[in-house]
This record gives structure tokens, C-alpha cells and sequence, in this order.
């Protein structure tokens, strides 16, 4: 066992959900104070991570706000030591103490080989696809509610199915996207009745026989000095670090012409999404006892079903080139549909890259695109742009008309060896439909690290796109180490329910927090 210099993985608050976001194994403590709703916190969070090799691992804690000094208005039953009530109040929130239970690399596909995946946990960027249905899930986007959401996926040759669903405790929104390669399967029944191109298609498909048998070299066997430090550096390339989920790099050293074409299937529903809100005479809503939401007269089941198709034109060590069309609509809406036409484009090698993703839509007007999103843990009950009293978003879709709409929705990466950024902007020249997101990671250094996300969605004009109101949603951390213990500085800004206000009110929460521990 060592003492840790930096908890790096701590201060991730935007990698891609999955074996990427994995702790190092270690236990350990953070401890300091916090600011939420003008009233201080002492907080405390015991973390035990254990990764078993490079493709499981697990990570559990348990945080804890206890009440340091109350000001007006003050809490009911105040009194220094309360644990805050909106962290335990539910059966939900008790899953707070589950960080991940990971296995495997959602979405890697490798030629010749049968790969999957399953995780379930604190969720940033829930997606299945292309993510024009699911895309940047947040499970964890609010303050009086938490949902540990899921993964999981399984890919071969010639078909693959990918799940996700917000939560483990009680699987509200679920979504499933089936695929097919179409031209491998029929590259595969062509060569039962073509024997002489058993062996080439072996070749293309497994690469290297003698390799893929588990032959080593004879300086492996003997398990040379320099084996020793070539299986040491290649261990330390797989330190975690932000990566993105859309290109294809891992496939260039063996991408067959007929495995990159894959059609897809999707279907994601809420199974009990509300429809009308119960409310107090004063037009508050009526909050379910010992539950964080509100209450729901009326719900149903909101399903959004979708086709895709793509097909990886180039991919070389230095570009990559994939246009794809995804056709989604809502079931039970009024001819709500949508058409994606995107591209993924890379320029660069795997450690220094940009990454652009343009994608065009032409949709009607009672169409989401990206309907289960970043802020579809608020907005199941309250549409944004935020307002009261709140009404939900499919009953607002309900009573929109299905003109037609043409809009983009853009996204760049920026990977520099450990830095790496993100930038996503959504527009359709309509009041209200706007939406932004930003996010880097920025090490300096061994021992200081910045890192952020920021989203907002429904502003009027670019010139509001920073501004921070109750359309915002975001977290920052800075961190910096001085030998075993390190200082670190959060500012997370989600969402609770404010029945005074009406409505769910983004808010900031302030940690300054000494973090320290064991690894090994």
C-alpha cells in the first residue's frame, strides 16, 4: 500500500460514463464543508474503490451533509448534527452509497471478436446509438433525488444489442437498440459455399492466427527485462482519462470493408411519464410523501422508437470518416418525427485529435430530439425552459402542432493526450429552443487539475447561453495535491423541487473538501 499523491478520478465531473470514469482502487476519505441554500454543512464521505484487473471494478461511499449552522428560514426540527433530509428521504437516495459496479467498455466493437459490457451507477452520459433518442443522461442531476442508472451492451460480427436504464431501484426510463451488419452476415453465408475463401476471410477477420492462438514471443516466455518494462508502459497507456464515445480508432488496424455498415433498431420509453400534476390551492405542486417528486394524476407511456444507418467510409491511423441517418418518432403524438443526418469526422492519431460531429435535423414540432436527456430527471415533470406551474414535457409535446422544423445540433472534441474538451451547441431559430454544452479536463502538472461540465437548454438567444438561471445545469472542480492530502474545491449546480417557488429550482452547492487515503 502507497499514500495516493492525487485522486485524480475524483475530479473527473465529465468523463464518459463506463470503465473510462473508474477510480484507482484505494480507500479513502473526503471530509470539509458546504454551502447549500445559504445554510453550512459539515460533509463526509468514507470511499472504498477495488478495480479486479483491467475490465471489473467496483466503488462505494457514503456521503453525508450534516447541518453546521442553520439561517433564515430555518428547518424544521433544526438543530446541529441533522443529517440534511432531501439526501435520505426516499428509497432512492439510499442508493447514494453505490458509486459503479463496472465490467468491460461500453460501445467497443472489435473485429473477430465478441466484446460486452455492463455498468451500473452514478450515470453523466447516458446514450444508446448515436445518440439522437438517449444522449448525456444524467442520473444524478438533481439534489433531493438519486438513481444509480445502467449499461450494458454486447457486440459481435454481425449483430449487437445495447440497454440503458435510469435507474436500478426502479427502471423508469429503459431504452434498447438492437443492430445488424448486414454485409458481414452475408460475407459469412457466402463463404460457407465459397471454400477457397475460408482462409482470407479468416485472415481479415481474426488478423494475426498464430497471435490470436496465444503464441508469445520467446523473450515474453523468458520473461525478459525489457518484456517486463514493454508490459509496464503498456499498462501505464491505460491510465483513465476522458475519451469520446464516437470514434472508431480501436478498429484500424482491422476493419474489414463489410463489417462497417450497421443498420439499427431502437425503442426507449418512460413507462410512467406524467401527464397532469396534482396541486395545492395556491397552485404549488402536491409532493408525493417521503418522495421527492411531485404528484402525478395522470401518466402514460411515452415511447420514442427510431431506425438507424451507417457506414464507416474511412479508417485510417490519422482520419476517420462515418456519415450515419437515424429516423425517430414519438408513438402517440400526432405525426411526431425526426431525421437525423449526421457525420463523424476525426483528423489526427488517438492521443491528439480533433473529432467533428455536424448533425442536421428536419423534425415536426411535437418532436424531441434527444428526448431522454440531460435534464430528463427534471423534465419528465417540468418542460424548459422552466416555468411555473410546472407542466410536463409530454403533455406539452401533446399540444404542440406538427409544423415542420429544421435545426442542427453540433458537436467538437478536442483530445490532447490527457487534456481533453467538449463543446455542443443545439439551435432551430425558434424562441426557447436553444441549448449549449461545454465540458474539459485539464491536468497541470502531477499535482493540480481543473475539470467541468456546463449545459443549459432553452434560452432565447446565444447571447444567453451562459448566463446562469434555472435552465442551467453544471459542476466544477479544482483540485491540488500537497503530498498525501489533497484540497479540493466543487461547485455543483443541479436541481430540487421548490414547492414555495412552484416549480424545480437550480441551485448551487459550494464543497471545500481535504481529501486523503490509501492506495493499493
Amino acid at each position: 500500500m502507497i499514500f495516493p499523491l492525487v485522486f485524480a478520478l475524483e475530479a473527473q465531473v465529465w468523463v464518459p460514463t463506463g470503465t473510462e470514469s473508474r477510480r484507482a482502487s484505494a480507500l479513502q476519505f473526503d471530509a470539509g464543508a458546504a454551502s447549500f441554500q445559504k445554510d453550512y454543512y459539515g460533509y463526509v464521505s468514507p470511499n472504498f474503490t477495488y478495480n479486479h484487473g483491467s475490465n471489473f471494478g467496483y466503488s462505494f461511499s457514503l456521503p453525508i451533509n450534516a447541518l453546521a449552522v442553520d439561517k433564515d428560514p430555518l428547518q424544521l426540527d433544526s438543530k446541529a448534527g441533522k443529517i440534511r433530509e432531501m439526501d435520505y428521504n426516499s428509497k432512492n437516495d439510499y442508493a447514494r452509497v453505490l458509486n459503479y459496479i463496472s465490467y468491460g467498455t461500453y460501445n467497443q466493437q472489435i473485429p473477430g471478436k465478441v466484446t460486452y459490457s455492463a455498468y451500473t451507477g452514478k450515470m453523466v452520459d447516458g446514450y444508446v446509438g448515436h445518440g439522437t433518442i438517449v444522449n448525456k443522461y444524467q442520473s444524478s442531476s438533481r439534489f433531493d433525488s438519486y438513481n444509480p442508472g445502467v449499461m450494458a451492451d454486447l457486440n459481435t460480427d454481425y449483430v449487437g444489442v445495447q440497454y440503458f436504464a435510469n435507474s436500478v431501484v426502479n427502471f423508469e426510463v429503459n431504452a434498447a437498440r438492437v443492430y445488424i451488419k448486414p454485409l458481414a452476415i452475408g460475407k459469412s453465408l457466402f463463404s460457407l459455399f465459397d471454400k477457397s475463401s475460408d482462409l482470407v476471410y479468416l485472415m481479415n477477420l481474426r488478423g494475426n492466427v498464430l497471435d490470436e492462438s496465444g503464441r508469445i514471443s520467446v523473450e515474453e516466455e523468458a520473461g525478459s527485462e525489457e518484456s517486463k518494462n514493454k508490459k509496464a508502459e503498456e499498462a501505464k497507456k491505460k491510465e483513465i482519462r476522458p475519451i469520446n464515445k464516437d470514434s472508431r480508432m480501436e478498429l484500424v488496424d482491422n476493419d474489414p470493408w463489410y463489417n462497417r455498415l450497421t443498420i439499427g433498431y431502437t425503442r426507449a420509453w418512460d413507462r410512467a411519464a406524467p401527464v397532469q400534476m396534482s396541486y395545492n390551492t395556491n397552485g404549488s405542486p402536491v409532493t408525493e410523501k417521503n418522495l421527492d417528486n411531485p404528484k402525478t394524476t395522470q401518466v402514460t407511456r411515452a415511447s420514442v422508437e427510431g431506425m438507424d444507418i451507417e457506414y464507416r467510409l474511412l479508417n485510417l491511423p490519422f482520419v476517420e470518416l462515418t456519415p450515419y441517418l437515424d429516423f425517430n418518432k414519438i408513438k402517440g403524438l400526432d405525426g411526431a418525427q425526426g431525421t437525423h443526418y449526421g457525420t463523424i469526422f476525426r483528423l489526427g492519431t488517438k492521443d491528439l485529435n480533433v473529432i467533428l460531429k455536424p448533425e442536421f435535423r428536419q423534425m415536426t414540432a411535437n418532436y424531441a430530439p434527444m428526448y431522454f436527456d440531460s435534464f430528463y430527471e427534471v423534465e419528465r415533470f417540468q418542460k424548459f425552459p422552466i416555468s411555473a406551474p410546472i407542466r410536463p414535457k409530454y403533455d406539452y409535446l401533446d399540444n404542440q402542432s406538427n409544423a415542420k422544423v429544421t435545426g442542427y445540433y453540433h458537436t467538437i472534441y478536442i483530445n490532447f493526450y490527457h487534456l481533453g474538451f467538449e463543446f455542443a451547441v443545439e439551435d432551430y431559430g425558434l424562441k426557447g429552443n436553444k441549448r449549449v454544452f461545454a465540458a474539459a479536463y485539464i491536468p497541470l502538472g502531477s499535482s493540480f487539475l481543473m475539470s467541468f461540465y456546463y449545459t443549459k437548454k432553452g434560452y432565447e438567444s446565444q447571447g444567453k447561453a451562459f448566463e446562469l438561471d434555472n435552465n442551467t445545469q453544471a459542476a466544477a472542480e479544482i483540485s491540488k495535491s500537497f503530498g498525501p492530502i489533497v484540497l479540493r474545491l466543487q461547485n455543483y449546480r443541479k436541481y430540487y423541487l421548490d414547492s414555495s417557488e412552484k416549480s424545480f429550482v437550480s441551485i448551487d452547492e459550494i464543497r471545500f473538501l481535504v481529501s486523503g487515503g490509501i492506495s493499493f
